[in-house]
């Protein structure tokens, strides 16, 4: 993130002239050689005919970097943005292509400045002010994301992903009032915004507000086999201590996806602790290690279970594998302390 945008650009371009040398030989070639290969897409097949055919074409070679960079051939993607830059390095939109490729690439210096350089050919370019938001929230620079989010805002006051971004931002500072607020603008914005809405129910839910269930529904109503918030439906329950509702959700969710070993965990614990049905909670316990036979806690789960039954036995089986998998795992330690 030091890297000044016009040191990168500069050197950048410095490297593209010392390579430029017989790089349209070298592109032609690569053109061809592409088309001869077995599998290529017709996306690809066209746009490299298109390029033999105006090889001084920079959008061209930013299409097919952009498409390099969707098949994850980061290496042939650069090579194309350098063709790119030999012939046009004033377009904004190609650094932003730039940019994602460093991203992609973990040089997120290199992406900073690259989105800089776009934002001094076009300072009105919103998805620059977007993607260096997210850049400076990733590494906790919360003041920096607000100062591009709120550039973004200001030419474009409907933009639900900077609400969105800013309701992360303020959940990141523990600022709930505000980060529920931010998120409750995105869905004004956006009545299809699946991630906002699952915020809204994890924020409130962590507050064991009830309204926490109406945003999960809503997130349901766009994705109603999405895992994630049928889970965190049933944790809601769980938390309130709703056990025959959060039984039903994870039930729900065990129909959806059979191997959720955290479901089946949860629902050993609910029939344990809150149903006093030890038989049925030996069963998910179980259930869950034979889907992860390293998971933990289950194993510890299952262990406390055989303990509230009296069987000693096969308590201390399972909290001593707790502590094959892991030999500082302290509820094992305590637990087989207290057998003994």
């Amino acid at each position: 993130m030091k890297i000044k945008a016009l040191l990168f650009i500069s050197v950048f371009a410095g490297f593209i002239l010392v390579s430029s040398c017989g790089n349209e030989t070298t592109s032609s070639e690569t053109t061809t050689s592409d088309s001869l290969k077995p599998n290529v897409s017709e996306e690809l097949k066209k746009l490299n005919e298109q390029i033999a055919a105006d090889p001084k074409n920079a959008d061209l070679y930013h299409s097919r970097a952009k498409y390099y960079l969707n098949e994850s051939n980061f290496e042939a993607g650069f090579e194309d943005m350098r063709q790119v830059m030999t012939i046009d390095s004033f377009k904004a939109e190609y650094f932003i292509t730039l940019s994602d490729l460093y991203f992609v690439t973990n040089q997120t210096g290199n992406s900073k400045a690259s989105l800089e350089k776009c934002l001094t050919l076009d300072d009105k370019n919103i998805d620059a002010m977007m993607k260096l938001a997210e850049l400076y929230f990733y590494v906790k620079k919360h003041d920096k994301c607000f100062e591009y989010l709120n550039m973004a805002l200001k030419i474009d006051k409907y933009n639900s992903k900077a609400y969105f971004m800013k309701g992360m931002n303020y959940k990141e500072l523990k600022d709930t009032v505000k980060a529920i607020s931010s998120m409750q603008t995105a869905v004004e914005q956006d009545q299809t915004y699946f991630n906002a809405y699952v915020q809204l129910g994890l924020l409130n839910a962590a507050q064991k507000n009830p309204i926490a269930i109406n945003y999960y529904k809503n997130a349901l109503k766009i994705k109603p086999n999405s895992p994630e918030v049928w889970y965190a439906v049933g944790k809601f329950y769980q938390d309130v201590e709703d056990w025959d509702k959060a039984v039903e959700t994870y039930n729900a969710l065990l129909e959806i996806d059979p191997k959720n070993k955290n479901a089946n965990y949860n629902l050993g614990g609910i029939f344990m602790v809150g149903k006093k049905d030890y038989k049925k909670s030996l069963e998910y316990f179980t259930k869950a290690l034979t889907i992860d036979a390293a998971y933990i806690d289950a194993y510890y789960g299952r262990g406390v279970c055989y303990q509230s039954m009296g069987d000693k036995k096969n308590a201390v089986v399972d909290f001593k594998a707790c502590l094959t998998i892991n030999p500082k795992y302290e509820s094992a330690i305590k637990a087989l302390e207290g057998i003994n």
